[in-house]
């Protein structure tokens, strides 16, 4: 007898909807079949569609920037994540400049993650990271605690994060999937202090230029590279011409929501300090490239990272403002409203497969029991929704579909509507042998 049934739901398996009954023992899914089997439990599925648990790839749980920490910590975030259909969401390690801050910072993140109702992994993350003859054993140390990727930024060298191009060759030259926050932190104006104009703060030469240069890198010494939260359209462009035989194989391209529903006229508004993040909102003709070039891009990720709107609208320029936005419960829904099935893969296989998920991403045999079930034909209105933020950026907008329940490891986290809670488990990434040859996403 099998723990639970989903029975009647059209199940999502390598790009199509099949008809098909799904049952679990443990946390795992032991059987796809049309026959009807034995379950101590049944859900009935009839008009859902049965997908796997979204990964969200970038977030900031209990981020602190100094006078601030965003609006949610692991406990609140994830129960917002999981009313959006999220099963699993990567999170980052402060940044350190040293060896010897690896151990603190990894056990102080597992500490504040402990609140978590969904499985979660991190990031290791570099600030001005100079010892060059430290890499080999910081990405051994990582990888052994089952963290095979790395951020560096390209840009914050007010704030001491700004990692060198030296450090940024050595990691590439590695089999560790280097992350970059990508902005030249030469053409960055850190003393811009006009919310309405913010974005001729962070232009998007800043982020094309500085992608260039990384992808120059990455190709160079062959290594994979993952640009987070790309914000123009314009960018995409430039490397489907200049790295279209990398893309998706070692150049992976992520963007976020908000970039395709909001642009830099949210700045001019009486709240647009509430709009600030970075890199910052392009305008509607980025916008308009971008909602262009989703088949280009490998991840929908929501760098999400809300702060109360109180703190957002604190201080009247721009500097002292906190950068971020919430979104993590809607992203789903705000993307499927735009391409419908085709987003998927954006939040299933292909994070699963970049990251090394190797037990999540996709409806398998073997594979971790995480669903969502969702209603094609509902509607979702969004509010604040199950954050911790007492806004969100996308309040009022009406989207198709709803998510009904979201199953965590063959438990439910959430069912038709309501939180049941969970645990969250740390999971250790790692890769197949074949994955860093080439992708093919």
């Amino acid at each position: 007898m099998y723990d639970i049934g989903f029975l009647n739901g059209d199940i999502y398996v390598e790009g199509h909807f099949f008809r098909r009954n799904i049952y679990i023992s443990a946390d795992k899914i032991a059987l796809i079949t049309e026959a009807i089997e034995t379950a101590a439990e049944v859900i009935d599925c009839s008009g859902l569609k049965i997908m796997p648990g979204f990964i969200d790839p970038h977030v900031h749980m209990a981020l602190n920037v100094g006078e601030f920490t965003s609006a949610d910590d692991f406990e609140s975030g994830t129960c917002a994540a999981a009313f959006g259909g999220v099963t699993t969401i990567l999170d980052f390690l402060d940044p350190i400049q040293t060896l010897s801050e690896f151990q603190t910072v990894m056990e102080r993140r597992l500490k504040e993650a402990e609140g978590a109702c969904l499985d979660y992994s991190f990031h290791l993350t570099l600030g001005n990271f100079k010892a060059l003859n430290e890499i080999p054993e910081l990405l051994s140390k990582a990888y052994n605690r089952g963290i095979n990727s790395v951020k560096v930024f390209t840009t914050y060298s007010d704030s001491d994060r700004k990692c060198s191009d030296e450090i940024i060759a050595a990691i590439l030259g590695t089999d560790m999937l280097l992350m970059a926050h990508s902005e030249n932190d030469e053409l960055v104006n850190t003393a811009h202090e006009e919310v309405a104009s913010f974005e001729e703060a962070r232009p998007v030469l800043a982020e094309m230029s500085a992608v260039a240069k990384l992808a120059e890198i990455a190709a160079y010494e062959k290594g994979c590279l993952y640009i987070v939260h790309t914000s123009a359209g314009s960018t995409v462009e430039m490397m489907a011409k200049r790295y279209s035989d990398l893309l998706g194989k070692r150049i992976f391209l992520e963007s976020c929501p908000q970039y395709f529903y909001l642009t830099n006229q949210s700045f001019k508004g009486r709240d647009g300090r509430k709009f600030l993040l970075a890199p910052p909102l392009r305008s509607e003709e980025e916008q308009y490239k971008l909602r262009k070039q989703l088949h280009r891009l490998s991840t929908i990720g929501t760098d999400h990272c809300p702060f109360m709107a109180a703190e957002k609208l604190q201080y009247e320029g721009a500097g002292k403002v906190p950068k971020g936005i919430g979104g993590i419960e809607y992203s789903f829904l705000l993307m499927h409203t735009l391409y419908g099935d085709e987003v998927i893969d954006h939040f299933t296989c292909r994070p699963a497969k970049i990251f090394g998920l190797q037990e999540k991403g996709c409806l398998d045999i073997g594979m971790d029991a995480d669903l969502v079930l969702f209603d094609p034909k509902g509607t979702t209105v969004v509010d604040s929704g199950h954050s911790s933020c007492d806004y969100s950026p996308y309040e009022g907008l009406v989207l198709q579909g709803k998510i009904k329940s979201t199953v965590s490891r063959g438990n439910f986290v959430v069912k038709d509507g309501v939180f049941l809670g969970g645990k969250g488990r740390y999971i250790r990434r790692r890769y197949c042998e074949s994955d860093h040859q080439c992708y093919n996403l």
